[in-house]
Formats: structure tokens, sequence, C-alpha cells
């Protein structure tokens, strides 16, 4: 007599076949779940990780911005009063990259 299992869909020739055949898949389904869900965690992990590294990088850039912003604000202050004294402000550079772009010549007299 044949012993037919419905979880494995499959014909046994004893019992403890059977039983011992559908344990063994349901081992295995149990660590397939556990190797599913460990990986899950760990891309969480790595998410939040990503995440955190993310927040504190951008704290970093606010502050820098802060402190960029501030700078400006001071030296376009000194510049304003400067002028209103002296009438003019020169400078002479020798590097195109200490040229101020249009941007931040505007940005300067505060009109952005």
């Amino acid at each position: 007599m044949k012993i037919y299992s419905e979880k494995l869909n499959k014909l046994f020739d004893t019992v403890e076949a059977c039983e011992k055949a559908e344990f063994e898949a349901k081992e295995a389904e149990n660590r397939e779940k556990i190797r599913k869900e460990r990986a899950e965690a760990e891309a969480k992990a790595k998410k939040e990780k990503e995440a955190a590294e993310r927040k504190a990088a951008a704290a970093e850039l606010d502050e820098a911005r802060k402190e960029m912003v501030a700078a400006q604000k001071h030296y376009a202050e000194l510049l304003d009063n400067f002028i209103k004294k002296y009438k003019s402000y020169h400078y002479t550079t020798n590097s195109i990259a200490d040229i101020p772009t249009l941007f931040e010549s505007l940005n300067l007299f505060n009109l952005l």
C-alpha cells in the first residue's frame, strides 16, 4: 500500500518515509524562511546606515552653508562700508579662479 503526502504531492512506501520527507521539507522551508529574514534584516540595517550617513552629511553641508552665508554677508557689509567711505574698491588677481561668477557677484550684493 502506498502513502500519499498532500504537502509534497508524492507517494511513499511507508508512513515513516512519508513523515520523514514531510519533516525534511518543513525544515528546508524553515531554513529558507530564516535565510530570507536575515537577508531582509541586513538590507534594512544597510538602508538605515546609509540614511544615517546621508543625514549626517546633509547636516554638515547645512552647517557649512550657514557659515558661508554668514561670511558672504560679512564681506558684503565690509565692502558696502568701504565703498561708502572711499567711493570705490578694486583688487587685482592673477588667476581666473579668483574672479567671482555672475551669480556670486549678484549674491554679494544680496540681490538674490
